[in-house]
This record gives structure tokens, sequence and C-alpha cells, in this order.
């Protein structure tokens, strides 16, 4: 039987930040998978006790993925991060991909929160992506052109939070990785942005031909005074705010 909306979480240290990302989650979906897939230097001890009555798919990643780049109060020390990574953390995606039987899946992160049902999911879509959008560059829309994906995108937006139907993931990731890898560097030499999770996310979906809409209850705090009121919110550092 087919679910919904399933949930993956990529956990690196706040592990009191990623297991109340998937209490929120599971107070409105009691049944659907969770997949959380630690960094090879997070805390897995601590993830996997808080989640321990949560009902979750817990492993720990066998190679190291990290932060992107410098973004905020993060500074990984570099600009992006390098083919390697971006393959660690799309197939660890893919793989739980293919191990759902949901129809969507959200990707949650230690700062993205539930407050209400996801009501988009009652609709079709490719990946939905936050309000909040940013250029989507020219270089990676050739990329998805020249595999006769979906090119059609206001801008990107692949955030937490983001939530990405499985058979397209899968189609586009089948579609993209050989060629993705191929061309990466040239790529990279043009856009930091191949080398980036929020873009990547949905460039994957793009070359699927999933189609993108934006999620309107998808809330980042600094946008609205009344994020509380939306169903989901991405970059909240505080969950005492909750």
């Amino acid at each position: 039987m087919e679910n919904k909306l399933s949930a993956y979480l990529w956990g690196y240290t706040n592990y009191q930040a990623g297991s109340k990302s998937v209490e929120t989650f599971r107070k409105f979906y009691k049944d659907e998978d969770v997949f959380i897939r630690v960094d090879t230097d997070g805390d897995i001890k601590n993830y996997t006790e808080s989640t321990d009555t949560l009902s979750v798919d817990i492993q720990l990643q066998k190679k190291k993925v990290g932060y992107p780049g410098m973004f905020r109060e993060h500074d990984a020390g570099r600009d992006h991060w390098p083919y390697e990574n971006l393959h660690t953390w799309l197939t660890s995606i893919y793989d739980c991909c293919k191990l759902t039987h949901s129809k969507y899946m959200v990707i949650l992160e230690e700062d993205v929160f539930l407050m209400k049902p996801i009501s988009i999911i009652d609709t079709e879509f490719g990946i939905a992506i936050v309000r909040n959008r940013n250029h989507f560059p020219i270089e990676l829309r050739g990329f998805i052109e020249s595999l006769e994906g979906n090119p059609q995108s206001d801008g990107y937006g692949g955030c937490g939070g983001a939530i990405i139907n499985t058979q397209a993931f899968i189609k586009g990731y089948d579609i993209a990785m050989k060629p993705l890898k191929k061309q990466f560097d040239g790529l990279a030499t043009r856009t930091k942005l191949v080398g980036w999770s929020d873009m990547m996310l949905q460039v994957i979906v793009m070359c699927g031909k999933g189609k993108v809409v934006v999620n309107q209850e998808l809330i980042e705090p600094w946008m609205e005074d009344n994020w509380k009121d939306y169903e989901m919110v991405n970059y909240l550092k505080d969950i005492t705010q909750l």
C-alpha cells in the first residue's frame, strides 16, 4: 500500500533538533517511513537514543558529506561540495526513495519542523520548493535540457522542507548521474551551485521531467511574523520557539 509522505533527515551533531524535527513529522504521520542518515563524524549514538521511540531507519554514513560551502554561520572552507560528497548525499536519498512505498518524501534537516499536516501532497508535482526562490543558473538549465528533462522553473529552492516525488527523483538520478560526473568539474568552474544540495536536489528531479511547484506553506522565520501559522518551517535555529 502506498503512503503519501515519507521523510529523510541528514543528521550531524545537533541531535536534539534533529530528533525534534522527526517528532514533529511523527505527530501527523505516525506510520510512514522515516530515514535518518548521520554523517560519519555526526552524533550517531545520541541520534539513535533520542529517536528510539519514533520508529526510524537510522544509519551512519560510510563517507563524509559535510556542509557544502560557506553560507551564513557555516564555513566549510570551500565554495561547494566536490562531486564525491554530492554523489554520496544524492545516492543516500536515492536509496531511501527505492526503499519507501510513499509517493512523496520531505527533506528534513536539523532546522526543519512541521506544524500542521502537509496539504500540497494532495496535488501532483515533481518537487515542491520554498517560495523564496533564487536565480536558476543557465549552466544547469542547459544540463537539464541536454538530458531532455524539464527545464521549466522560475528559480531554485530545494532547501530543507522541500518535498520530492520519489519516482521522479529515482528517474532523474538514473538519467543524470553519469553525465553529471563527467561534466561536474567543468560546470563547477561556471557555477558553484552544481555542488549545493538545495540546487541539485531540484536539478535531479527536473532531469526526471518532474514538475516544479512552490509550496506556499513552507516558510522561513524571517519571511513572516506569523510563521507558526504555516504548515512547515525551515531555518528555525531555536527549537524553544516551537
